[in-house]
């Protein structure tokens, strides 16, 4: 008879009830952890069968030069969908160009334009995709025509001047490489 894992009883082999008690006690705990391996596994298998939302893949895509229509918006969101992404990031690079590889390309910010976003979002809302919106014209960020040189993604740059020690520097630096001819300065230093 099994009083708890505390009595100190001797049964008829001379071994402790306690012994006994923590041996039924590992017995359930190991059956117990397989049973919570297994069930791990397969739902682990489940997941990586049919992953949750929130683990499928995003792309990028692109709507090149205005070169787009509705059936290729459907055709587009339709494979995505079939090969089990969660969505994609819409990403308009350059504006129209001529002569178009599609006819009529469709220009940015025009009425069309914004039609066809929209039945890129009611597609993609009919075949459960989610979209996001790349805020670009081309490669880089928030670009387009009203954003002038100062208002754009700037990078550092510099140039060098190497001066003989003792001598006094009184002349213009050279001007670093410029981009749309702007440049502004932040700061100078000199070291030895």
């Amino acid at each position: 008879m099994l009083e708890g894992l505390n009595t100190k009883k001797l049964n008829h082999n001379g071994t402790t009830t306690r012994r006994l008690s923590l041996k039924i006690f590992v017995v359930i705990l190991c059956a117990a952890s397989v049973f919570v391996v297994k069930a791990q596994q397969s739902q682990l298998e489940k997941d990586f069968l049919h992953p949750p939302k929130s683990a499928k893949p995003w792309v990028f895509w692109y709507w090149m030069n205005g070169n787009v229509s509705k059936e290729g918006i459907t055709a587009d969101l339709e494979a995505m969908k079939q090969v089990r992404l969660g969505g994609a990031y819409l990403m308009f690079i350059k504006d129209t160009v001529n002569p178009s590889v599609y006819k009529p390309a469709v220009s940015q910010l025009s009425k069309p334009w914004f039609d066809m976003v929209a039945f890129a979002i009611t597609e993609a809302k009919r075949l459960q995709l989610e979209l996001g919106f790349h805020i670009s014209d081309g490669f880089a960020l928030a670009g387009g025509p009203w954003i002038t040189p100062e208002l754009s993604m700037q990078k550092i740059v510099w140039s060098k001047l190497q001066v003989n020690d003792g001598k006094t520097f009184s002349d213009t630096l050279p001007q670093p490489k410029t981009k749309e001819n702007y440049y502004k300065d932040i700061a100078v230093y000199a070291y030895p």
